[in-house]
């Protein structure tokens, strides 16, 4: 943790760090760091992570009863920056806020990308690259991730009602 960040975790969050925790395969622990004085974490109530890996640079907010699928990485920031001969100066690395709503759930090795908000009660599928916002109460997949389908009437979408809901 950058000295001067700040990391908010809400309520009967759950981090799962082991390889048995998650019976698809944890490969790494859970790591969430901060990068510059700036940065602030904020993550809701009810929240669960398996493996999962966050950096922020400026700003990461996930709201209540989101799910992070195992192995799964989120960053607000490039790490580097794109001009080969200042790779390594921090103040030529770009950052953008991302924001998870409410609800959502993210697949198992998903990759959120600096910039994005996903809209709450939405879906992103195993294996997505987000590098775009995605709409609310949407089911979302692919490199990059797109839009396949719409849910409506969903104000608290359950996973088990999902059959019967998509339109």
């Amino acid at each position: 943790m950058e000295h001067g960040s700040e990391i908010e975790i809400g309520n009967r969050c759950v981090f799962r760090s082991d390889f048995d925790s998650n019976l698809i395969g944890v490969t790494r622990p859970c790591i969430i760091s901060t990068h510059s004085p700036q940065a602030i974490i904020k993550i809701g109530d009810d929240c669960g992570f398996s493996g999962v890996s966050i950096g922020v640079k400026e700003h990461l907010e996930i709201g209540n009863n989101v799910i992070v699928g195992a192995n799964s990485y989120i960053t607000d920031f490039d790490w580097h920056a794109l001009d080969p001969l200042d790779r390594d100066n921090p103040r030529k690395i770009v950052s953008k806020e991302i924001v998870i709503e409410d609800n959502v759930w993210l697949g198992l090795n998903c990759i959120v990308l600096k910039g994005v908000r996903i809209g709450r009660n939405s879906i992103i599928g195993a294996g997505s690259v987000i590098t775009k916002d995605m709409p609310a109460d949407s089911i979302c997949a692919g490199s990059p991730c797109r839009v396949l389908k719409t849910v409506e009437n969903t104000p608290l979408l359950a996973a088990a009602e999902l059959p019967a809901q998509v339109s």
